[in-house]
């Protein structure tokens, strides 16, 4: 079955219970998130004596971008972390527009530019990955859009992009183990502790292996013409549901929680429903996996009433890309993945955090890139 046609299904199946009187459906969104999420965190395959799970084998940014193109990881390549370049375009992308921005090699692990808004202590640093699904690998490579010189042949030729429906894209925010002790001391007080607690895998930092936890992950999946958007994050970050609550119908037995007038709280944790629970055992998920929550959901740009929809993770948009949540929004942001004759991006867009409606004036002399923005790393000349 197709990831199209099980939304369908979940959008029918979602009508019955209204019609029989019973509690609201969830929403079908949340139920296609955390289908999505299981097969993500299920145990990888043909990975024997290698901690990984199922989206730590896709594609990685340095797997699509770099030089002499798209190459489908091995099974033994090392994980590697690297800077926010999302972040690092909206802090330098307002005049004039910059190269294109390059991972830094070796991988890396940067302080956040606005980690105090999460308490997160000094000197304390986050490492992102971006990773692609083998569909969403295969369609970057046909369409050879993972160069300046196949940017501007998409663009000179009118190419649209239009990613298959099984297309999902991951970005996870990492955290050093010793950081995390730092950042909650009172929730965890050994490595042993943040272990149990939450996934962790060893990547290269700087050519040396370090010990991370995963915090949170944005997730796009084109299984709805707009990309379904999803973020997750851990129970135990602060603030995750400050400013916008969090928001799960199908996951979650309190599916809205809402914003505490104090900020930087412990949310505490996302009790899960059996429909859930079942899901992941249904893949063989680890039991750490309950501990991670699901943020919202997006769909469209705007509500029925007119209002801007937005979405933000507290990790990787508030700390990691200093972008307060209630003025984020993951829907908005990427319609905006566009580029030049040049193949130059569409930096100017990026710093004032647009969300609600799209503007066409903004995308005046850009080619859309069908909502995916990874095409960032591409290395500057």
């Amino acid at each position: 079955m197709t990831g199209s046609s099980i939304v369908r299904l979940a959008f029918v199946a979602a009508l019955a219970p209204l019609l029989l009187g019973a509690a609201p459906a969830p929403k079908p969104s949340d139920a296609a998130a955390w289908q999505v999420f299981a097969k993500m965190v299920a145990p990888a395959a043909g990975r024997p004596g290698v901690k990984a799970v199922a989206f730590e084998t896709w594609a990685s940014e340095e797997d699509i971008y770099t030089p002499p193109g798209p190459r489908w990881p091995g099974a033994t390549v090392a994980k590697q972390l690297h800077r926010a370049l999302a972040a690092v375009a909206m802090a330098g992308g307002a005049a004039p527009p910059h190269p294109m921005l390059s991972i830094a090699p070796g991988g890396s692990c940067k302080v956040p530019p606005n980690g105090a808004a999460g308490n997160f202590p000094a000197g304390a640093c986050i490492g992102e990955e971006v990773r692609h699904n083998r569909t969403a690998f295969d369609y970057v490579k046909a369409q050879h859009l993972y160069s300046t010189a196949g940017l501007v042949q998409a663009y000179a030729a009118r190419q649209r992009a239009d990613f298959p429906a099984d297309a999902v894209v991951v970005k996870a925010d990492w955290i050093k183990v010793s950081d995390i002790l730092r950042w909650l001391p009172q929730a965890y007080r050994t490595a042993a502790a943040v272990r149990r607690a939450y996934y962790t895998n060893t990547a290269t930092l700087a050519g040396v292996a370090t010990e991370f936890a995963l915090a949170g992950m944005s997730v796009q999946s084109k299984r709805a013409p707009n990309w379904v958007w999803m973020t997750f994050e851990h129970r135990s970050s602060l603030g995750r549901c400050d400013l916008i609550g969090c928001h799960d119908s199908f996951g979650a037995l309190a599916a809205d929680v809402a914003p505490r007038t104090v900020p930087n709280t412990d949310y505490g944790p996302c009790a899960k429903t059996p429909a859930l629970r079942a899901l992941l055992a249904g893949v063989h998920a680890d039991a750490v996996w309950e501990n991670y929550c699901l943020k919202g959901t997006q769909t469209d740009y705007v509500r029925a009433d007119g209002t801007a929809t937005v979405l933000a993770n507290s990790v990787i948009e508030r700390m990691n890309k200093g972008v307060a949540p209630d003025h984020t929004s993951c829907i908005t942001c990427h319609a905006y993945a566009s580029y030049d004759a040049k193949g130059g991006p569409n930096y100017a867009v990026l710093p004032p955090h647009p969300i609600g409606a799209v503007d066409p004036a903004q995308l005046q002399g850009y080619w859309q890139n069908d909502r995916l923005w990874s095409f960032l790393a591409i290395p500057q000349k």
